[in-house]
């Protein structure tokens, strides 16, 4: 399964409620003081991240 790390809290909301589902959280390498969300990679989640990066 591949995954997909998202360090924005506010697009792992987005995708949470619209049904992904958060796999893991765990300390982001490049700033341990910053969390990454972890979800499965998809086609429907590569549709919503492309949407977001146009806003």
């Amino acid at each position: 399964m591949k995954t997909k790390a998202i360090r924005s809290l506010r697009l792992a909301n987005e995708l949470a409620a619209s049904g992904h589902r958060i796999l893991k959280v765990e300390p982001s390498r490049e700033s341990p003081a910053y969390q990454v969300f972890i979800f499965e990679d998809s086609p429907a989640l590569q549709t919503i991240l492309t949407h977001a990066r146009r806003r």
